[in-house]
């Protein structure tokens, strides 16, 4: 068993193993006779250290998620509409990526989900903090001129939340479903993004089109997700 290391907390191992089997199993999968024996302990050492299955997925949750909402809400660049919103879907890809097979599972069971909050800031389970950290890069580009003064920052933050919650949710569905790569979406919704915030009208001069995503036929083959982007800016 790959979380049994001579030395590591019992109590670490069973977090590790709780993760595991959410990942791979599911909530239905992740019992505590299950996370007992995939910690290489028994279940009454599950109960030592934690009341019950919740009080497990609680401590899971708020100590192993990524903490998107201080990540995003970091230093505001001064760069163009463009670059700023490839960062952020580049950014928001990551932390879905990584939080969805977690918070996923315990959709479940939504009496087990509301017991576990409040959740750690910027979790999926607080959107709208999330959505903040967001706008507030959004609301740089337009006090320094980079988009229009009457974009609509907000609306443009929760299409990228959604967009970049979407394919983390899909990718698990339908592993393998998307045919085109990480670097291929992040530059694409970036891009539509970005001009959406800075186009004015159709008369003032469309943008110029870009390549869009790549389209599958039924008869073309499905590229391999890509890695998870793990290299922030």
């Amino acid at each position: 068993m790959s979380t049994s290391v001579r030395g590591y907390s019992t109590r670490a191992r069973l977090l590790d193993a709780a993760e595991h089997l959410l990942r791979e199993r599911g909530l239905a999968g992740a019992t505590t006779k299950a996370i007992a024996a995939d910690a290489e302990c028994s279940e009454a050492a599950l109960y030592k250290h934690f009341s019950g299955k919740g009080e497990l997925l609680g401590a899971l949750l708020r100590e192993r998620l990524p903490a998107a909402g201080p990540l995003l809400a970091g230093a505001v660049r001064d760069e163009d509409a463009e670059a700023c919103c490839v960062r952020l879907v580049r950014q928001l890809v990551w932390y879905y990526e990584q939080s969805v097979p977690l918070i996923g599972a315990l959709f479940a069971d939504r009496a087990l989900l509301s017991g576990l909050r409040p959740l750690p800031y910027g979790t999926a389970a607080a959107p709208d903090e999330l959505l903040e950290a967001v706008v507030r890069h959004l609301q740089a580009l337009r006090e320094r001129g980079r988009i229009r003064a009457d974009a609509d920052v907000r609306a443009a933050g929760a299409l990228l939340l959604g967009v970049c919650f979407q394919r983390a949710t899909f990718t698990q569905v339908a592993p393998g479903g998307w045919p085109w790569s990480t670097e291929e979406f992040t530059a694409v919704v970036g891009r539509t993004v970005a001009a959406s915030l800075t186009v004015r009208t159709a008369r003032a001069g469309r943008a110029a089109p870009g390549p869009g995503l790549p389209r599958r036929t039924r008869h073309d083959p499905v590229a391999e997700p890509a890695a998870p982007c793990k290299e922030l800016e």
